[in-house]
């Protein structure tokens, strides 16, 4: 695991169990969803020393010379990349495991390749066309001449680069003209944002572990929207993440029940899953999310590279749902990279 530059580190014998924990870097303006980074770097940290790792956590800055100076003081196994945000811009997701790459480090998770096609939802989404996995009509600026928005159909705004719920408006529009005009506006303010088709129906949140170097598809999580009036659309907005008091969050609920005539429907969905999976050159751990409309028919709404693991996150209830313990998580995660590497 030696860096890029002849002879610029040596590696030596006596410490083989550092791992630095790279993580987002957090500022005094970071939002509640840019701070549960910490949680997760915490959560890996427990279970790194667990598993007899000698882990730091370390902010990640986009500075090479400071990194390399990091490399040479720790000397570690690997890199933990838990870097979704730089300057609190998701277009940045792919530069650390760039720099990874280029330092020849190992490092956890998906590879800058596949972190970028799918964090880039209109690649992601095209990506889908391509390969005939289904995922709901959409269009941005630049494709907007190509579609017809039909009498029934509605769309909802979503951030091309954005995770998290960011920038999701709650809200539904059906008048081809304003949403282009406000796409416009958001291109103005510098954001990129794109219009999909709301699908009205279910909605699942499937997470995939790479368990003995293999896409294990982990028991299905529903997200039950509780009582929410008929005007109001069936979305998990940013709100519904992260705001406790919100009307959102206290009436959205995940659920793992399961049911036989839904076995069908599930048998579908670990397929497109494993598809998925093997398109985009995944590994580690990764969430796909679903909507499901009333004709039972499955649509891919988004590809989530290395979601978060910490105590509340929807990945560890699905793998707790597995009877997977949180060091055998950790391991899986670290065999699948060795395999990699």
């Amino acid at each position: 695991m030696l860096l890029g530059q002849k002879n610029e580190i040596k590696k030596f014998s006596f410490v083989k169990k550092n791992v630095i924990i790279y993580h987002s870097p957090i500022s005094e303006a970071s939002t509640k969803d840019d701070l549960d980074v910490l949680e997760e770097a915490n959560f890996f940290f427990q279970n790194l020393q667990k598993l007899n790792y000698q882990p730091i956590i370390l902010p990640f800055e986009v500075n090479l010379q400071q990194i390399i100076s990091e490399i040479k003081i720790h000397y570690p196994e690997f890199v933990v990349n838990l870097v979704e945000t730089i300057n609190g811009n998701g277009k940045m997701i792919a530069v650390a495991p760039l720099i990874f790459e280029h330092l020849k480090l190992k490092y956890t998770g998906n590879s800058a390749e596949s972190i970028f096609k799918t964090s880039d939802k209109l690649i992601a989404k095209d990506l889908f066309l391509r390969y005939e996995i289904p995922t709901p009509k959409y269009f941005s600026l630049t494709t907007s001449n190509e579609i017809n928005i039909e009498k029934n159909e509605q769309f909802l705004l979503k951030s091309r680069w954005e995770h998290a719920s960011i920038g999701l408006e709650n809200k539904l529009f059906n008048d081809k003209t304003l949403i282009i005009n406000k796409l416009e506006n958001y291109l103005k303010e510098g954001k990129e944002f794109f219009a999909e088709k709301y699908i009205d129906g279910r909605e699942f949140n499937i997470s995939i572990l790479s368990l003995d170097s293999k896409p294990f598809v982990l028991p299905f999580a529903e997200m039950k929207f509780i009582d929410f009036p008929n005007e109001k659309p069936k979305i998990i907005s940013y709100d519904a993440k992260w705001n406790e008091n919100s009307f959102d969050y206290q009436h959205t609920q995940r659920s793992f029940e399961t049911s036989e005539k839904d076995s069908e429907l599930f048998s579908e969905l670990k397929f497109i899953c494993e598809k998925i999976w093997k398109v985009f050159s995944l590994r580690g751990y990764v969430r796909v999310d679903f909507r499901i409309d009333k004709n039972n028919s499955p649509y891919v709404l988004e590809v989530n590279t290395n979601p978060c693991i910490s105590l509340d996150s929807g990945f560890l209830a699905a793998t707790e749902q597995a009877h997977l313990s949180h060091t055998e998580i950790i391991s899986q995660i670290i065999k699948d990279m060795n395999k990699n590497f």
